[in-house]
């Protein structure tokens, strides 16, 4: 008698490699045409398929889209989390762990796009298990910050009185991942966040050809400024 957990195992192993061969030919058209260029026409075509075998492994186009992002978040929090944990110094973990984030927009700039560029509809923030991936990839930075708190509480203030507004809705955020930093610890790895994903941004999406064919230094400039409001230095 055939082992059923076995062949149910052997199954899903074969549906997981079809999964991600869907993905990888769903990257490829990406990279080479942009987001438009991703249809399930298009990939079956890529693979010898036809449309409606890909739908035994995908319910739709956004499900597809769903699971790349998701592989991509996964690529990407492993980059930075090998770079992050080679780094020595708090400071050190900070600053390779930003410009990775940098090497690795500029490395691949389509899949950038469709990590943090406009939203596509029927595309959720939530992956296949149900899990916020933009939470998940903003607490790499978030731990740095949790450590540089726990260090230097003096550090971390904010530089002037918060509008009330504005400390609810951090007071909120801080609430929502579970109090594991305070408010102004909150509001100022938000402030950096910002900083830095937008210099990354606009340089990604070329708002900066204007001026500079590479704007390497300038981000460093504001990656060292932002180092020393922590009260960080550079490594």
């Amino acid at each position: 008698m055939p082992d059923v957990n076995r062949v149910l195992s052997r199954r899903d192993r074969v549906r997981a490699a079809t999964q991600s061969e869907l993905t990888a030919a769903a990257r490829e058209l990406l990279v080479t045409g942009g987001t438009e260029a991703v249809t399930v026409r298009s990939i079956a075509s890529a693979l010898g398929m036809t449309a409606p075998a890909i739908y035994r492994y995908f319910d739709s186009r956004e499900a597809l889209l769903d699971a790349l992002i998701d592989a991509l978040y996964d690529e990407l929090a492993a980059e930075l989390i090998a770079v992050r944990d080679a780094a020595g110094s708090l400071a050190g973990r900070f600053l390779e762990t930003s410009r990775a984030f940098r090497r690795w927009a500029l490395a691949h700039r389509a899949e950038f796009g469709l990590l943090f560029g406009a939203p596509i509809p029927g595309v959720g923030e939530l992956g296949a298990a149900g899990e916020d991936r933009g939470r998940r990839f903003g607490a790499l930075w978030l731990e740095l910050f949790i450590e540089l708190a726990a260090r230097d509480r003096d550090v971390v203030r904010w530089r002037r009185p918060i509008p009330e507004r504005l400390r609810a809705q951090v007071t909120d955020y801080v609430e929502s991942i579970g109090g594991v930093v305070d408010t102004d610890t909150a509001l100022l790895f938000l402030a950096c966040w910002e900083r830095l994903y937008g210099a990354v941004c606009t340089e990604v999406f070329g708002h900066l050809a204007f001026a500079l064919d590479d704007a390497e230094e300038l981000f460093e400039d504001q990656l060292l400024d932002v180092a020393e409001r922590l009260g960080i230095g550079p490594s």
